[in-house]
């Protein structure tokens, strides 16, 4: 489904995930980052750079379950898998890496992380809250079935005006981006044609054709419908430059099921949802997962911080 979200290069209707983002059955990897119980040995601190809010730290680990010598659940190190009967054909085996602040990990990993040096060796524990058993908090419009939004009028434009920073362009549209002309077109976003109508130095301004509304060429009025990817809008209320729109949400695991906190659903994609807590903007849900009642244990080595 698409929600009005203002955007580079795009200040249009911007893509909105449906699906309620699960806790992978790899060990390191989304929900959140703070450890609990963490001992560390250092070893060979060649460099004084302290990891921190985005820092890019790359390491080696070894997961273990329920104690420090408990057995080996996942390992980026192909000798430690290969002796404990995890080595899988194909598989790759390779330094980890993960941008701090970005709840890339879960949230105990990231936290034992911080202030971490290269070279060093040490065990982050992340006991249940903190890891696969902590809930995710995500915005109400990625699962809720049916909720409302309140945009400026202006983005209902059909054609958008907005001044952007060369800088600020994806790499990939650098080149193009050095080479535009006044009268020339941009491609962005979701197929967004712009054209070019100043250049400066240092910026662009460029009107956007907003395809991605919903009401695109349609009159903006109470009561007016449209239809998108996975869901219906309706205008309920335009107060000055204020439009209030009713969206119902197709692709929500909740869409004809009753969404509630304690009621759960299983997603064709991932593990068993439940609902802890409904937000104004958010909700908290917890994934099944079958580490989230243990305690895990991270052995790690730090290669780089950046």
């Amino acid at each position: 489904m698409r929600i009005l979200i203002v955007s580079a290069l795009a200040l249009f209707l911007a893509s909105c995930t449906a699906t309620v983002p699960t806790k992978p059955t790899g060990t390191i990897t989304p929900p959140t980052a703070t450890t609990s119980g963490t001992t560390s040995v250092t070893t060979d601190t060649t460099t004084d750079i302290l990891a921190t809010t985005g820092s890019v730290v790359t390491l080696n680990y070894t997961l273990r379950a329920d104690s420090e010598t408990g057995p080996v659940q996942e390992t980026t190190l192909q000798a430690v898998a290969q002796a404990n009967g995890l080595n899988q054909t194909g598989a790759t085996y390779q330094p980890f890496q993960v941008a701090l602040g970005q709840n890339q990990v879960i949230y105990g990993f990231e936290k034992g992380l911080m202030g971490v040096k290269k070279g060093e060796k040490k065990t982050i524990k992340v006991i249940p809250s903190e890891g696969y058993g902590r809930p995710v908090l995500i915005g109400k419009e990625q699962i809720a079935p049916q909720f409302t939004l309140t945009r400026d009028r202006k983005m209902f434009d059909d054609v958008l005006t907005q001044t952007i920073e060369k800088a600020q362009f994806p790499a990939e549209m650098q080149a193009a981006v050095a080479a535009a002309q006044v009268g020339g077109t941009l491609t962005g976003a979701n197929n967004a044609i712009a054209k070019v109508i100043n250049v400066s130095s240092g910026s662009i301004t460029l009107a956007i054709d907003n395809i991605g509304n919903p009401f695109y060429k349609k009159s903006i009025k109470v009561g007016a419908t449209a239809s998108g990817t996975g869901a219906e809008f309706k205008i309920v209320a335009i107060e000055g430059e204020n439009v209030t729109f009713e969206v119902t949400n197709k692709e929500s695991p909740f869409y004809g099921r009753n969404f509630a906190v304690g009621e759960s659903v299983t997603p064709n994609n991932g593990s068993k949802i439940t609902i802890q807590e409904i937000g104004d903007t958010s909700v908290a849900v917890l994934a099944d997962h079958p580490f989230m009642a243990k305690d895990l244990y991270f052995e790690v080595e730090i290669v780089n911080v950046q």
